[in-house]
């Protein structure tokens, strides 16, 4: 039986101002969300009473796809500009992710850090230009599925998650430990009597024995 593939985790960086162009781009997006070729998250999928920077941090490390919702309010909002797409384009220069503007609005672009990639829609016409915004971002949705079925490795290489440390003693290690020196020395003797045991015995030394040897000396 095949494994069912990962979703592609696409992320979307726009202005606040563009948020009804998310909104029609997210709804052309839905087929490739049935078909289990992306997730797509945005910041308003944060959930209350979650720190709101750490976790766009978190995805924009994670996500394989980034999107730039570009228009004049992208290129005037610090955040957008200056966080999330300075991001965006130092991990697009290492390899690590594929970073697609969308020409919203008309809006001189060709001096921006991103004017090397290739925008959407085709032939970098805004998507507000277009007669028939459907037409468009129908358009746009068509390039994404061409740009997520040439990352299947890519997201296979995306960065993930620390695991926890296998230390969970509440104490650090003490290289120095003392005392109890006399219950030390019980254990290595019963230890290297029990050497000989071993060989004929298919049982080994276990904690309740042990237990048991030690009560008997010590008391």
């Amino acid at each position: 039986m095949a494994e069912a593939s990962v979703p592609i985790e696409v992320f979307c960086c726009y202005s606040r101002v563009d948020k009804e162009w998310l909104h029609k781009l997210e709804s052309h997006l839905s087929l490739l969300k049935r078909q289990g070729l992306i997730s797509l998250w945005y910041d308003r999928l944060i959930l209350p009473g979650t720190n709101w920077a750490e976790t766009i941090d978190q995805h924009l490390e994670t996500a394989s796809v980034i999107l730039l919702l570009v228009s004049s309010d992208f290129l005037n909002s610090d955040y957008c500009y200056s966080v999330e797409m300075k991001r965006a384009l130092e991990r697009e220069a290492v390899g690590e992710v594929r970073v697609v503007p969308i020409l919203v609005h008309p809006v001189n672009w060709k001096d921006t850090p991103f004017a090397h990639l290739q925008v959407l829609p085709t032939d970098a016409k805004p998507v507000s230009s277009w007669r028939n915004k459907d037409t468009a971002f129908a358009d746009i949705a068509a390039g994404i599925r061409r740009v997520i079925e040439d990352v299947p490795m890519l997201a296979a290489s995306a960065p993930r998650a620390a695991m926890p440390s296998i230390w969970n003693v509440p104490y650090p290690r003490n290289p120095f430990f003392q005392g109890r020196e006399r219950e030390l020395e019980l254990v290595r003797q019963h230890l290297w009597e029990g050497q000989a045991m071993a060989l004929s015995q298919p049982q080994a030394l276990t904690g309740l024995v042990l237990q048991q040897h030690l009560s008997r000396e010590m008391w």
